[in-house]
């Protein structure tokens, strides 16, 4: 499990996050949630390690995150961050890079090593795109591809910021059941949104951030409950009971 503790980032003398404590749990979704500029993407790079802390300490699985070698930090949290360059290369290929941090140099896939990758691009189905050139692919079918990419590095810790991102409302639905289902295998999913209705339909538990600090954490029912959504977001959020439950919008 990944543990924050105090923890603190920014830019130069700037903090863009401070002070914030959280566990990310195995077999739970989590969903950082605020306004742009709260922090969001930076404490997801702080996690993976990309993000140099200001304060505090992060530990995975109860050794400090500043001990882990990159492989080993590899083999224990996958981060897939909202844009990338687009490499000239196939699907395939691109998803292979997701087993990188269990192959020694020169790097020579194994068998294991495409079933992982065939596995996670049929999950997030991007297993027809195959042998298609990443670059010739649209914007939505890129975002199925790296999310096969981060679902063959097959880790106990998966960092997704803004994963729905050029998805069509239908594999939008189709990527949070994937996260539910990866956290119900012993995950622990951690997603940036802005949207706060699949946030809350699809989560374990929310964190609200404002301004670099936690405003409050909690399950949706929680979070929607307090009315702190309201005010951070100076919009009303309204929900109906269903027979599947909770259905969240905007009023």
């Amino acid at each position: 499990m990944i543990e924050l503790h105090h923890v603190s980032a920014g830019y130069g003398p700037k903090l863009v996050v401070e002070d914030i404590s959280l566990d990310l749990r195995p077999g739970q979704v989590l969903t950082l949630l605020g306004p742009n500029g709260s922090g969001k993407s930076t404490l997801l790079r702080t996690i993976a390690g990309l993000h140099p802390l200001a304060g505090g300490q992060i530990t995975v699985d109860g050794v400090p995150a500043k001990d882990l070698t990159r492989r080993q930090a590899a083999q224990k949290i996958t981060y897939m961050p909202q844009s990338r360059t687009v490499p000239n290369i196939t699907a395939r290929k691109m998803v292979l890079h997701g087993r990188f941090p269990y192959l020694s140099y020169p790097r020579r896939y194994r068998k294991e090593d495409y079933d992982a990758a065939r596995r996670a691009m049929e999950r997030s189905d991007a297993w027809e795109l195959a042998d298609s050139p990443v670059q010739s692919l649209s914007g939505g079918q890129r975002q199925k591809v790296y999310l096969a990419m981060a679902m063959a590095q097959e880790t106990q810790t998966i960092l997704m910021d803004e994963p729905t991102t050029y998805l069509d409302i239908q594999h939008q639905l189709n990527l949070m059941t994937v996260a539910q289902q990866m956290a119900q295998q012993g995950t622990a999913v951690v997603l940036v949104l802005h949207d706060l209705c699949l946030a809350l339909r699809f989560s374990h538990r929310c964190v609200l951030l404002q301004e670099g600090r936690m405003v409050q954490q909690g399950t949706p029912e929680e979070i929607f409950q307090s009315g702190a959504l309201d005010q951070v977001f100076q919009a009303r959020i309204c929900r109906v009971d269903t027979p599947d439950g909770w259905r969240y919008y905007y009023d």
